[in-house]
């Protein structure tokens, strides 16, 4: 593939995150702004403040006996007026006829509250520094209360999903540009080339898919107006701190693209290509070693692991401890399966495609693996040339890790089994004697 090629592709994967980010945003786009109105049931709360029904206890209630005892009952119209005096607004609008018919019906649902874009007629004309509208008709005088609730107090409200979010309405468009990026980046595999298909372009491609997403948690708080609301904070926190994570695999697996890349442009030690008896053999000898190796290294965990679980309980005696021994154990199930199940899946992904490998002086690729030696604390340790039970260059290289509260650093070691093809040996053997002389020379 060309390097416009391999662009395009970075191109077109990125462009379809973003449009499956857009259509997730859209879908949880929240209105800026809403209108609550209730009708008012003058006669209820009229009741409410002369006739109580006796159910208040406490404070509550003496605080309101001692109201009513200087105050006393007033006529409802009198009652209403103080209550609405200078805070109303005339419904001179028909729709607002409609409006009334809505909050009707609310009452009668006995859901209370309606909520209303206030971009809609006649809620335009609504003044902040008011309270009530009034409308007068057939069926007399009726008040709706409203007031303006903003977007980060919606968590506050009951609010039906078609109104909280009225993007909802054009799911059709919402829908056509989640499944068109979906098809447009991801259907039909990734294609490319050597590059494009090794761990490394994988790698540089779902970081940089993971940063988009990333970066959607941290702008959705700014874009909906809800920042200081909910998870909004803990979203922009979280979001921010795995995206530094991603722009650094980023560059990492960008390190490693770019290294392959010169590597299969012609700045390697050895190009390697196998038989397929040949491979296969390799292939299912180095299965063994590394289930071995993985299993032997299982047996020291477990071991270490059920002396531990067991002094626990001996000392501490109680049902903790055996919580703990038995947390301990359910672990070791669980690597004990990766230990047995990670070797069997590279043996099945390199059965499925021929042989191949590059080794360079930075690093290797190993049928669709990538390995670098180079930066960030990582060294290569040890080279040779080995020919039982089958001619191979065995590498050794480790990088740095941290690990435990104080954070202390140790190396984690990496063993890479290179077969060298029959008839070329001499090229396996000069390629461990120049690695072997630039270890010597950087140590």
């Amino acid at each position: 593939m060309s390097e416009h090629g391999r662009e395009r592709l970075m191109a077109r994967q990125l462009l379809a995150s973003m449009a499956i980010v857009a259509a997730l945003m859209a879908w949880w786009f929240p209105a800026p702004l809403l209108v609550r109105g209730e009708l008012v049931q003058w006669s209820r709360l009229y009741e409410n403040r002369f006739a109580p029904s006796g159910s208040s206890l406490g404070a509550t209630a003496l605080g309101g006996a001692f109201v009513r005892s200087v105050t006393g009952p007033v006529p409802l119209t009198e009652f209403i007026a103080s209550r609405i005096e200078g805070q109303v607004m005339p419904a001179t609008d028909s729709v607002w006829t409609d409006v009334f018919a809505a909050l009707q019906g609310s009452v009668d649902a006995r859901q209370g509250t309606v909520f209303f874009d206030p971009e809609q007629p006649p809620f335009p004309a609504l003044e902040p520094d008011r309270r009530y509208v009034q409308l007068q008709d057939e069926q007399g005088i009726r008040h709706m209360e409203y007031r303006f609730v903003p977007a980060n107090d919606f968590e506050m409200h009951e609010i039906p999903p078609d109104v909280r979010y009225p993007l909802r309405r054009y799911w059709p468009l919402i829908a056509a540009l989640g499944l068109g990026g979906i098809l447009f980046g991801f259907a039909g595999g990734s294609g490319g080339g050597l590059v494009e298909r090794s761990s490394a372009g994988k790698g540089l491609r779902w970081s940089a898919i993971c940063a988009v997403g990333l970066m959607g948690m941290i702008m959705w708080p700014f874009v909906y107006r809800t920042v200081g609301a909910g998870l909004s904070l803990a979203s922009i926190i979280m979001g921010g701190i795995f995206l530094i994570g991603a722009l650094v695999a980023m560059w990492l697996f960008g390190r490693q693209a770019a290294m392959l890349r010169r590597m299969a442009g012609g700045a390697h030690l050895a190009h390697f290509t196998y038989n397929p008896d040949e491979w296969t053999r390799f292939v299912q000898w180095n299965f063994g070693e590394e289930a071995s190796e993985k299993k032997a290294l299982w047996w020291i965990i477990f071991a270490i692991s059920l002396l531990i679980g067991l002094g626990f309980m001996a000392v501490m005696r109680d049902e903790a401890s055996v919580w703990v021994f038995g947390v301990l154990m359910a672990l070791m199930v669980v690597l004990r399966a990766l230990a047995v199940g990670l070797p069997r899946l590279a043996l099945g992904h390199h059965l499925a495609r021929p042989g191949e490998v590059y080794v360079g002086e930075e690093g290797l690729f190993l049928n669709g693996t990538v390995h670098t030696w180079t930066g960030l604390g990582a060294r290569l340790d040890d080279v040779a040339l080995e020919s039982a039970p089958l001619p191979h260059l065995r590498l050794v290289y480790s990088y740095l890790m941290v690990a435990g509260r104080s954070l202390y650093f140790f190396r984690n070691y990496v063993t890479v089994r290179i077969p060298v093809p029959e008839g070329r040996e001499a090229e396996g053997k000069a390629v461990a004697d120049k690695l072997n002389r630039a270890l010597k020379a950087d140590s």
